[in-house]
């Protein structure tokens, strides 16, 4: 199952922990691919938490069915420049607000089902082309006020099981 497992430690007795791509719906490295949800921007667009709570609840749900224990999502970032070709899976916007609403609400509706959100992507995932080699410049102040907010809120109001890096430098 999955492209995204953790190795079992087996001295420790810790068994393998799959996991699978799911900022839109389960991807299908490894498994069928299931339910494709709208672009992030729509459920972002909706202002209503209660939508973020069920569409992380249906992933949860489908996931914990597939035999996956965590999944790769939700997805946050904002839509600072046109060369973000992942801006489909971010369901912030440009508010950071209602971005830490929304990701909180989608955490706790993946993971009321047992499986693990990954919160995704940290921080200041700006393009797609050269992410690997690209040192966003960002001051303090925006990086507080902007990228960091939805982050916390995984954190502090949903307990995301874990946060995924971005391959920029900042």
């Amino acid at each position: 199952i999955g492209a995204f497992n953790i190795k079992p430690i087996e001295r420790l007795g810790l068994p393998v922990i799959y996991g699978i791509d799911g900022s839109v719906g389960i991807v299908g490295q490894g498994v069928p691919p299931g339910t494709r949800y709208p672009a992030g921007q729509l459920l972002a667009s909706t202002w209503n938490a209660d939508l973020a709570f069920k569409e992380g609840e249906a992933q949860g749900r489908e996931g914990r069915a597939r035999g996956v224990h965590r999944i790769l999502g939700p997805a946050v970032n904002f839509y600072r420049t046109a060369f973000n070709g992942r801006s489909f899976e971010y369901m912030t916007g440009e508010d950071p607000f209602l971005a830490a609403v929304l990701i909180a609400e989608e955490v706790n509706g993946i993971q009321s089902q047992g499986v693990m959100a990954t919160t995704k992507h940290y921080v200041a995932n700006d393009e797609e082309v050269n992410r690997q080699a690209i040192d966003v410049v960002v001051d303090e102040r925006t990086l507080r006020e902007i990228y960091l907010p939805p982050f916390e809120a995984a954190v502090k109001l949903a307990n995301t099981a874990a946060i995924m890096g971005a391959f920029n430098k900042v």
